[in-house]
């Protein structure tokens, strides 16, 4: 059918374009890949009331909140004080080696200076008057480029692939925190693949209407409020700074606009086909900056946002296939429109 052979051209397309394009980082707000690994917190013992350790960013990073009243000191890889926070606020060691070993999340682009000493005494540069401090910890998340035995002779079940231990002192008491990284199989994509596939071939046949606005500006109000759910649960699930956040949401944040000039134009113009060019730029920004860019999400498991992963995977599929639907409404309207303006432009010369 030539409806479907449209989206599938179009969809095509996208994929080239991404895999010539460097790997996107989770562009919705938290900078974090969806993944297969889960980092648990199973105990802090002995139990210490006004101390809670919890994994954030999936797992990317710790998070230590202390409301003891008495300062709580972090060990780092060579049981040397490494971060320290109080009522005075939270300080890092400037001797310790996991002070420059965790600035980094592959520990080979790591560079530890010569000062760094774990059996030096501490060097505490104040960092901020909080509580509450979160690090990036190598132990807590999975290192290896590769999955490990058990996942690659059986990648549908659950494994238990890491037990991993961070130590805290307190008043001279030693307080150990434990947990252990868990893989959590990931769906099949196939059937989120051609869901979006019908979404977008649904879309181009509607267009084929006479009274095709009213359908494709639903289209475009659907896949809107998709992206805009999509970047709102990322946002909630992120602990990174308002600027990086918003820089990885640019292409979303890009595409809404677009795609709100279209709307207007849709709406607005007494020829929709005055609006076909803003469609198909909006439609590839909204398929590639919140599509194509968190397909990933489709076969992962862990995934970065607020959001049920049913629904973030709805969000992704209705982004990807009414944006590619839209793309390829506008680029047909296109076309279908010059010979119509060549008929019209000799009309009038004659």
């Amino acid at each position: 059918m030539p409806v479907v052979r449209v989206v599938v051209a179009s969809l095509v397309v996208l994929a080239a374009i991404g895999g010539a394009a460097p790997p996107a980082a989770a562009h919705g707000g938290s900078g974090i890949g969806p993944t297969n690994y889960e980092t648990r917190v199973d105990s802090v013992s002995p139990p210490t009331p006004g101390l809670r350790v919890q994994a954030i960013d999936l797992g990317e990073r710790l998070e230590l909140r202390n409301d003891t009243g008495e300062d709580v000191v972090v060990l780092g890889y060579d049981d040397e004080p490494y971060l320290r926070v109080g009522t005075d606020g939270v300080f890092e060691n400037r001797r310790s080696p996991a002070t420059y070993l965790n600035e980094e999340p592959d520990l080979t682009d790591a560079r530890v200076p010569g000062a760094a000493d774990p059996t030096a005494a501490p060097d505490w540069r104040r960092v901020n008057g909080g509580t509450t401090v979160r690090w990036h910890d190598h132990r807590a998340h999975w290192m290896a480029s590769e999955d490990p035995p058990a996942v690659r002779r059986d990648r549908g079940s659950r494994h238990v692939v890491q037990d991993w231990t961070v130590e805290l002192r307190r008043d001279g008491q030693t307080i150990e925190v434990t947990g252990d990284i868990v893989w959590v199989p990931g769906p099949s994509p196939w059937p989120w693949l051609l869901g979006a596939l019908g979404l977008g071939t649904v879309l181009v046949a509607a267009s084929r209407l006479s009274g095709w606005r009213v359908p494709v500006s639903a289209g475009l109000v659907i896949a809107m409020a998709a992206v805009i759910g999509h970047v709102v649960g990322e946002w909630g699930a992120t602990t990174t700074s308002f600027a990086s956040t918003l820089g990885q949401s640019i292409y979303s944040l890009g595409g809404l606009a677009l795609g709100s000039v279209a709307l207007v134009l849709l709406l607005t113009r007494r020829d929709p086909s005055d609006a076909t060019p803003a469609l198909l730029v909006a439609g590839l920004v909204l398929a590639l900056g919140s599509g194509l860019a968190d397909v990933t999400a489709l076969w992962h498991s862990q995934l970065p946002s607020t959001q049920s992963p049913a629904t973030v995977r709805l969000e992704v599929v209705a982004a990807l296939g009414l944006g590619v639907g839209l793309a390829a409404v506008g680029a047909s309207r296109l076309r279908s429109a010059a010979p119509e303006a060549r008929r019209s432009g000799t009309a009038r010369a004659s």
